[in-house]
């Protein structure tokens, strides 16, 4: 397909590596403008789906442990809660053309909005396939009894 030369208008092949007139780098262009498209693309498929999986940061348990040493030299052991999942231990599941994502609670909105990229510290790519439901049950009541 002819395209023109984005620098100096003369008919070129999509293909071509290089506007034979002026030298412009067509092959980049193009690349770059598919790209740019694929992303696009990408980014309005974006959809929350109702399942969950678990919290990659703290493996579905809603916090992480840690360890320290104390001012006196010892070992030491203790958690902190999850913020990644509101301590839950899950995180919600968003599909695309790309793919499935877990993406941070606090940050569902922006990342099916198309705001936030699948490169971001609060999303996590889990592949093309669904991922599997949480290891633990949703926190709460276990028990079905009215006490």
């Amino acid at each position: 397909m002819l395209i023109a030369c984005p620098e100096c208008a003369h008919e070129v092949s999509d293909r071509a590596v290089a506007c034979p007139k002026c030298g412009f780098p067509i092959a980049e262009q193009v690349a770059q403008q598919q790209a740019a498209a694929r992303a696009e693309a990408e980014r309005s498929s974006r959809a929350l789906t109702d399942a969950k999986t678990d919290c990659q940061p703290c493996e579905g348990r809603g916090f992480r442990m840690f360890q320290w040493t104390d001012d006196d030299g010892r070992e030491a052991s203790g958690f902190t809660w999850c913020e990644r999942c509101h301590e839950t231990g899950q995180l919600p599941v968003v599909r695309s053309d790309g793919g499935f994502f877990a993406v941070a609670v606090d940050h569902v909105e922006a990342f099916v909005a198309g705001t936030l990229g699948p490169d971001s510290p609060h999303v996590t790519a889990l592949g093309a396939e669904p991922p599997p439901p949480p290891s633990y049950p949703p926190p709460g009541r276990t028990d079905d009894s009215t006490s």
